[in-house]
């Protein structure tokens, strides 16, 4: 481990290993069962413990008999630091951090801390896998006493970076859960047993998802034949599946993933902790389809309507439809039609009763699919069925689509665990479930690497540290198609060492011939965030990958350089540019000096006219000039104090999202003026989401003055945490 860690040792939970402890060179996997579970099943428990050992491997068995978070993190911290632990397991009802003070760390998530504790705090083992995260005991729930608060100090580092994987193996509750447990423990074994190759893949794009950008998808099926290079040979499948093929795909998607011969199952769609949410209203294309979706619609409005009466008025009114078209709202025939048709769009926890899963690992990618605070959840029906599913990941509560969820995925195909790839790309929400040692049968590592007896696991945990070997890793004479996943975690295990800098990053950006090594590259960029993240953000919004000019596009409104300008503008005006890229940078625009925005398109349009015509040009402008209204309307009310109390501090949450460096005056100006505490505190956070901006070094200089003048001790620690952020 590089980076500063502080733990205190205090409260140290009597816990018993009952496997040899590993020998020298080897790695450990800690396999921490809560001491009922082991009570429970330990046979079912003790084969898996031996299940994870190889030639490189010991399984180390960690009975919880304390049930504290800081004793485990503890045991875990000692087992690093003294037998090479590379990753944990937790068994059964292993104490829940439920993170707060940290949505920084979180993709999405936003929500009022003053809200319900439980509600407003983020599932999250992340206090157990990276050990340089700091936190404060709040308290253990009233009411479920699996729950643990804690907040994120400020001492400490304000950056994921895990230093071992975790995952989960936690059943529904119920009275069969330690059956559960133990069938599943059985299968992951077996599984171990039978760890073949992958050759079958399928992707699925549900409603709504990455506003159903058809170039995004595409791109996505480019990317993957890099990232798994036996789709570019003969008997490898990649099947897709989007939501439109049915109005309810439910069956044929559920068919697909039961494939016992499916080996990855990439699941894009919207969710919560007991919905995989598929379709949306479907396209029809004759008049009485139109109708019968727009009488749906009324009749379920009205059934969540307080004033029924009112609504079916206002309804009638307003869109000068037949009263008929809601009179039936409420009788037993329509509701139980609606019902079905409700139920048909989407995959509830009831349908999974019985389901057995074919694919070997799954990925959610979805909002609360993976939320293991809950009774039942998702991700847990994919792994505890009789199916082959070995392991899934999803996230605990929501996640932004702007992510890149593949990241290094290839390295599956290399025989690397799941463990030892999600551990590079770990949001405070996102979690393994299941056995993160499952391995997939290594194939296509090119010669100059080892070739497929290479262990590229090993070398992960036993050369993390060693720069010169992740160099040449990098610097292989190798096409970088054929390792962009390997060369990618060098890029990650350099950085990780401060041994790669931005103008490297630049260099592979612009040259190399892999979407996937760029993305990595800009992303890398994206980590350092120092005065060449703009060029980065030029070359991204100039690539031909999708998924990089639309990450481009997005982390323009947290630099807005204006540098980048010129980009910008081309980019917006350009007929071939993607939905989501455009929707990206018109939300940006705003964050611009209007007048050097206005510009820059006026001087485009000249050499090359908008291509929706001159209306729209206008319009584009006029945009502009209203955003300029609103800015000069909003920080005039703040700088008077006409705004109201609640208003500013929307304005200071809504900073954290868009970080307009024009605004950060209105920060400054209510935490040197402000009374109220929440406030203040709001906006000091508000300025920690400044971390990619072009004007950092001038925002930084502004925290250490605020520091050196505020008294209060709870706004100079966030000040503190602020400061570590940009830092």
């Amino acid at each position: 481990m590089n980076r500063f860690f502080k733990f205190a040792f205090a409260a140290l939970a009597l816990m018993v290993s009952v496997q040899a402890v590993a020998k020298k060179g080897t790695t450990t996997v800690a396999v921490v069962v809560d001491e009922k579970t082991y009570q429970q099943i330990p046979s079912a428990v003790d084969a898996y413990v031996e299940s994870v050992g190889n030639a490189t491997r010991k399984g180390v068995l960690v009975v919880d008999k304390w049930f504290n978070p800081d004793s485990i993190k503890a045991e875990l911290y000692r087992m690093y630091t003294q037998q090479n632990l590379e990753g944990a397991v937790f068994i059964g009802d292993i104490p829940i951090p439920m993170l707060r003070d940290a949505q920084h760390f979180t993709t999405a998530f936003k929500m009022n801390q003053k809200m319900n504790i439980q509600r407003s705090s983020v599932p999250s083992d992340r206090f157990y896998d990276d050990f340089d995260l700091n936190f404060k005991f709040i308290k253990q729930d009233e009411k479920n006493k699996l729950f643990f608060y804690y907040s994120l100090l400020a001492e400490g580092d304000q950056e994921i970076v895990c230093d071992i994987y975790s995952s989960r193996i936690k059943a529904p509750e119920g009275a069969n859960k330690y059956e559960l447990v133990a069938a599943y423990l059985q299968k992951a074994v077996a599984a171990k047993k039978n760890s073949a190759p992958m050759d079958k893949l399928l992707h699925f794009g549900g409603h709504g998802y990455n506003s159903e950008s058809m170039q995004a998808r595409v791109d996505e099926a480019v990317a993957f034949a890099e990232h798994f290079q036996f789709l570019n040979g003969k008997g490898a499948d990649l099947n897709y599946i989007d939501h439109t093929y049915d109005n309810s795909v439910k069956t044929r998607l559920m068919a697909a993933v039961a494939d016992k011969d499916l080996d990855l199952a990439m699941l894009h769609h919207h969710g919560a902790d007991d919905t995989q949410y598929l379709n949306g209203s479907p396209f029809v294309a004759d008049p009485q389809g139109w109708i019968k979706l727009a009488r749906n619609y009324f009749r379920t409005k009205m059934r969540s309507a307080k004033d029924k009466e009112k609504t079916r008025a206002r309804f009638i009114e307003q869109y000068d439809i037949p009263a008929s078209w809601c009179d039936d709202a409420f009788t037993p025939e329509r509701e139980k039609e609606d019902s079905l048709y409700a139920a048909s769009m989407d995959i509830f926890l009831s349908d999974l009763d019985g389901y057995s899963s074919g694919a070997r690992m799954v990925i959610l990618d979805a909002c609360y699919n993976g939320s293991f605070n809950m009774d039942d959840y998702i991700a847990a029906r994919y792994i505890f069925n009789p199916g082959n599913t070995v392991v899934v990941k999803a996230n605990s509560v929501n996640t932004l689509q702007d992510t890149w969820t593949t990241e290094l995925i290839g390295l599956l195909n290399w025989g690397v665990n799941a463990g030892n790839w999600a551990k590079g790309q770990l949001t405070l929400e996102s979690h393994l479930f299941g056995d993160p040692t499952y391995e997939f049968g290594a194939q296509n590592i090119p010669a100059c690497y080892g070739g497929d007896k290479f262990n590229v696991n090993e070398v992960i945990v036993s050369k993390k540290n060693d720069v010169k070997f992740w160099r040449k890793v990098l610097d292989a004479k190798v096409a970088d198609e054929l390792a962009c996943d390997y060369k990618s975690l060098a890029i990650q295990m350099l950085y990780n060492n401060k041994a790669i800098t931005s103008d490297e990053l630049l260099d592979i950006l612009a040259g190399s011939s892999s979407k996937v090594l760029r993305l990595e590259a800009f992303n890398t960029c994206r980590k350092i965030a120092d005065a060449n993240f703009a060029k980065a953000i030029i070359l991204g919004l100039n690539d031909d990958y999708e998924l990089l000019q639309r990450l481009a596009a997005m982390y323009v409104g947290k630099n807005f350089s204006n540098e980048l300008l010129p980009a910008v503008v081309e980019t917006y005006m350009d007929p071939t540019t993607s939905d989501r890229v455009a929707f990206q940078l018109k939300g940006n625009l705003k964050g611009f000096d209007a007048e050097l925005l206005k510009a820059e398109f006026v001087k485009q349009n000249a050499s090359a006219p908008y291509w929706e015509g001159e209306v729209a040009f206008g319009k584009l402008l006029k945009m502009i000039d209203n955003y300029e209204k609103d800015f000069v309307a909003e920080t005039s009310a703040i700088k008077d104090g006409s705004m109201s109390l609640k208003d500013q501090k929307s304005f200071a949450r809504a900073r954290r999202n868009g970080c307009e460096i024009k605004l950060i005056p209105s920060l400054v100006h209510m935490i040197e003026t402000t009374n109220d505490a929440e406030l203040k505190l709001t906006a000091i956070e508000a300025i920690g989401w400044y971390m990619y901006s072009s004007a950092k070094a001038d925002i930084i200089a502004q925290c250490e003055a605020l520091y050196a003048k505020v008294n209060d001790e709870a706004a100079k620690a966030e000040l503190l945490k602020t400061l570590n952020r940009l830092k």
